[in-house]
């Protein structure tokens, strides 16, 4: 699978797998109503969870959005990066990519590969990350091969993504900037662009949402981003470490080497996700690590979440409870 494969599928309103630095994405056209229909269908993804739509840069999405001062002077800080931004439609974007609302939800990616993409088909590109819905994000080549088996469709090996976890999403349609879901671009980096006070995610209300109703953003879905092991959140790692799993055959996530479990058995699967406790890293792995530790067939993983005050492992902490089974 090749790049000119794939860009002869984007061009024939059809599908393809795209890198980028957050995740894999399953890509299409984003004029094409064919194709977005092909994105939702080999996802199994609902149709209130809408798309992102990646461009190289502003001037672009103002072609499919009503851009403003605001957006503008955050591209140039943010973009190409890890920051979306929600602006008000055009109707050259199809309802069934914003989830029927006015509204459209826009990045500019930095992966080299998916920009070269970009530039080659001349087109603004939906790509959600490239995994059945509600499953684990790929952030390997071999991640979307396993994922979607003979059904995979042609696919650029890119690497490892290099941040790990999906983009920060930011409402600039309501009268204060919201963060709708949390991603490496912290709301202290934002606000220290724009000057101005940016609201936080509206606390864990949205985990518990079980609704249909639409959604501004993705990534707002009450169960998101889970593992087949089911998934268990401790008080605090201390409480973790300290507990008894001598007789357990379970799995034990921690974020370094400096943490240990006394009472485990030779049944228990200790992983870290980074030597040190460097957050981008521990981020970068995550995803990774959660499908790595399926193949182990143990009964539950257990983990707590990160104490912490950094944007990054913010969004860690968020991404573990919406794929936790529940907290102890």
């Amino acid at each position: 699978m090749s790049f000119d494969d794939c860009k002869t599928a984007l061009q024939n309103s059809s599908i393809c797998v795209l890198p980028s630095e957050t995740v894999y994405g399953l890509a299409c056209s984003a004029f094409s109503q064919e194709a977005v229909e092909k994105v939702f269908a080999l996802k199994n993804r609902p149709s209130s969870n809408p798309l992102i739509v990646h461009v190289l840069n502003h001037n672009e999405a103002s072609k499919i959005s009503y851009t403003s001062k605001l957006s503008e002077k955050l591209a140039k800080s943010f973009w190409p990066g890890p920051l979306t931004m929600v602006l008000p439609k055009k109707e050259c974007i199809p309802f069934k990519i914003t989830a029927g609302l006015n509204t459209v939800a826009i990045r500019s990616p930095s992966h080299l590969e998916f920009r070269k993409m970009l530039r080659s088909v001349k087109l603004p590109i939906a790509a959600p990350s490239a995994n059945k819905s509600n499953k684990v994000s790929p952030t390997r080549y071999q991640d979307v091969l396993k994922e979607f088996g003979n059904d995979c469709p042609p696919l650029i090996d890119g690497g490892p993504c290099q941040i790990g976890i999906e983009s920060t999403v930011l409402d600039l349609t309501t009268e204060i900037p919201e963060i709708l879901r949390l991603g490496s671009c912290s709301k202290e980096d934002i606000e220290g662009v724009i000057c101005c006070e940016v609201k936080s995610p509206q606390g864990n209300e949205n985990i518990n949402d079980f609704s249909s109703k639409s959604k501004k953003s993705p990534g707002q879905m009450n169960k998101h981003y889970s593992p087949e092991t089911p998934l268990f959140i401790y008080p605090s790692f201390g409480k973790l470490i300290s507990d008894s799993f001598s007789e357990k055959s379970d799995i034990i996530l921690l974020p370094c080497k400096d943490y240990s479990i006394k009472n485990s058995g030779s049944k228990i699967i200790i992983h870290y996700l980074s030597e040190n406790g460097d957050p981008k890293e521990i981020a970068q792995n995550l995803y990774h690590s959660l499908r790595c530790l399926d193949n182990f067939k143990k009964d539950k993983i257990f983990t707590s979440l990160f104490p912490w005050d950094n944007g990054v492992l913010s969004a860690v902490n968020d991404r573990l409870i919406r794929a936790s089974t529940a907290c102890i």
